[in-house]
């Protein structure tokens, strides 16, 4: 009844990919229906990406993102914690995504269950 009100959606930490979002910011990602929103925290902005222009989801462990993305499989973190992947490969680039091994399951199951069929015309 008092309890905080439990928000939708995963919450992530923008890595790269949307310009005004901070590397390791927190937000949140769901797919709304036929919309993948991310949703910043503090200050709250939205953003939305129709799933017609989404080609794919990948979700990789941080070692096969660095590698495949920057060309070098280093590590970020520094605590012994494990960051996991998910990258949105859509029309006009690339969003990346990182969580734990919590959010990765989450990563897996959108990678997987989403049906992202490359869209048949493509406007740049």
């Amino acid at each position: 009844m008092f309890g905080k009100k439990k928000e939708s959606g995963t919450p992530v930490m923008h890595y790269e990919g949307i310009e005004g979002f901070a590397t390791d910011y927190p937000c949140r990602i769901e797919v709304k229906g036929d919309v993948f929103e991310i949703r910043r925290i503090k200050p709250e902005t939205t953003v939305t990406l129709p799933m017609n222009r989404i080609k794919s989801f990948s979700a990789m462990e941080e070692k096969n993102f660095m590698q495949k993305y920057h060309g070098t499989a280093r590590t970020t973190g520094k605590s012994g914690i494990n960051k996991y992947y998910l990258v949105v490969e859509y029309d006009k680039g690339m969003l990346a995504f990182w969580g734990t091994a919590k959010e990765y399951k989450q990563f897996i199951a959108l990678q997987y269950a989403t049906n992202t069929a490359a869209p048949s015309h493509i406007e740049l």
